[in-house]
């Protein structure tokens, strides 16, 4: 009886410090800093499926994309029925079929759209879930499963839990198809009603850089960047707004004044939250607008510190490319 009480004790001792040593590699890992994350991670012993989930995130974040697919493999076999694991599979697999071949980037993009549905499936009033895969459905072609009566189908199951959400995808679905008096007739809506949200002007933005009218998404995109926010949902949609005023700039070849303002807000601004690109990525962005403008002092600055900060193999040799052809100029 005396040895079973020990081994209960031993038991919940070692348990509850498994459980406060993930919440350390959380915590640190929600701070950005993923180094300390990782490093905290393998050296536990839990069953807990946050473990590979982060260890997959971060294999990502060093662009060692197929181990951060076995992670997420590894744990759907012991978590079958984890809809954030699906989520998270559709987000390596995404990245790995944006390298892959002609020959078998449709396999990937099958996987991808069933851990999609999965997703759904199991958390079925998740509306990031659900508004992701609205979003796969739009813009996929239909040979890879592209289906915008599915989208819409979505979009009103969407309507149910999430109505803003459903109306920022019934926005995108209508700008991305032939509907152009329905487009039209969302917008009017969304400059009356959700004129103060950065989400609405931000998503617009969004269309109409994919529908290629790039002068037009700027314009969108500038409001967003402008308006003060109150949530995290509306924290991010500015930011992303800043980021892309910083890409279009330099994929415009000018506006570079106002790129570089927008991305040094990013930068002096942007909390970290993971879904958001890292400040290491934007820093190399102001590089590139500062070689453009001959600022060559701030982008090799920048370029260095690339360096230092990444996990990003890929950014890496981007920065150590950019900082050569520098120095031969």
């Amino acid at each position: 009886m005396k040895n079973a009480s020990l081994t209960a004790l031993a038991l919940l001792i070692c348990s509850t410090t498994a459980s406060a040593s993930m919440e350390r590699s959380l915590a640190a890992f929600e701070k950005g800093d993923l180094r300390l994350a990782h490093t905290l991670l393998i050296q536990q012993h839990t069953t807990d499926y946050q473990k590979p989930l982060l260890l997959a995130r971060i294999a990502l974040k060093k662009d060692q994309d197929e181990a951060a697919l076995q992670h997420i493999e590894n744990a759907l076999a012991q978590h079958p029925n984890n809809p954030e694991l699906y989520f998270a599979h559709v987000e390596v697999v995404a990245k790995i079929a944006e390298q892959a071949s002609i020959f078998s980037v449709s396999g990937y993009i099958k996987k991808l759209k069933a851990s999609f549905i999965k997703a759904v499936e199991l958390a079925p009033d998740n509306a990031e879930y659900r508004t992701a895969l609205i979003k796969f459905y739009i813009n996929a072609p239909a040979m890879f499963g592209g289906d915008k009566q599915a989208a819409l189908a979505h979009i009103k199951e969407l309507e149910k839990t999430a109505p803003f959400e459903a109306f920022l995808t019934r926005l995108h679905l209508a700008g991305m198809s032939d509907q152009s008096e329905e487009f039209a007739r969302l917008i009017a809506i969304g400059q009356q009603s959700f004129d103060t949200d950065p989400r609405f002007f931000y998503t617009l933005g969004q269309v109409y850089r994919e529908r290629e009218q790039n002068e037009q998404a700027l314009i969108e995109l500038r409001k967003a960047a402008t308006l003060k926010t109150t949530h995290t949902q509306q924290e991010k949609a500015k930011y992303q707004a800043l980021v892309l005023i910083g890409l279009l700039s330099k994929e415009l070849g000018k506006y570079h004044s106002e790129g570089e303002a927008a991305l040094r807000q990013y930068l002096e601004e942007a909390v970290y939250y993971y879904d958001l690109p890292d400040k290491s990525q934007v820093k190399f962005r102001l590089a590139e607008l500062a070689i453009d403008s001959s600022k060559t002092a701030m982008a090799k600055q920048l370029l260095n510190e690339v360096l230092t900060e990444t996990l990003s193999n890929q950014l890496q040799k981007k920065a150590r490319s950019a900082l050569k052809k520098l120095a031969r100029a």
